[in-house]
């Protein structure tokens, strides 16, 4: 085990791109009618190598969420819009109306909790059960020009849930 990650750790593309390659064989397996996908798979390939302590540079980190944005937006951004017309506005006021309640409840439950940064952040990300959230969030606290150790604890406390704090009170 011990050569497997200093062979990974020393060669930073080799985790890359085993990832993908057991990621496309993963997703290709089927199971009934179900089939992950290579997305899909190339994701819970990487988080599982990512479990073996390879370091990975931030660029590489911030070059790899961009494109699994972008093929996401590249698989159902012809769906999305092949659907627009008028049925689909009571879908966008719906839609509008969620994201505004979830940020509103958002914002008052940090203001009443005083959580920091991070944690309010992670608590939409949770809230919104989106990945771009996080990796948004992420990103934006980087921008703020923090302490090396103040941004290391709000970035951590991106993916602290509400739970932690509500027994605090309680």
């Amino acid at each position: 085990m011990n050569f497997l990650k200093e062979v990974l750790n020393t060669n930073p593309l080799i985790p890359l791109f085993l990832s993908l390659a057991i990621g496309f064989w993963i997703g290709k397996i089927k199971i009934g009618r179900f089939e992950l996908g290579g997305m899909s798979g190339c994701l819970v390939a990487a988080v599982i190598i990512g479990q073996v302590g390879v370091p990975v540079d931030p660029v590489v980190k911030s070059m790899m969420f961009a494109l699994f944005i972008y093929a996401t937006g590249y698989v159902s951004g012809p769906q999305f819009f092949a659907s627009l017309n008028r049925k689909m506005l009571s879908q966008l006021h719906l839609a509008l109306v969620s994201c505004a309640l979830v940020f509103l409840f958002v914002y008052v439950t940090a203001k009443i909790f005083h959580l920091d940064k991070g944690t309010a952040v992670g608590l939409l990300a949770g809230a919104l059960t989106e990945s771009a959230c996080i990796g948004t969030a992420s990103e934006a606290l980087q921008r703020l020009g923090l302490a090396p150790d103040v941004l290391k604890s709000l970035e951590a406390n991106i993916g602290v849930t509400l739970q932690r704090k509500l027994f605090k009170i309680i």
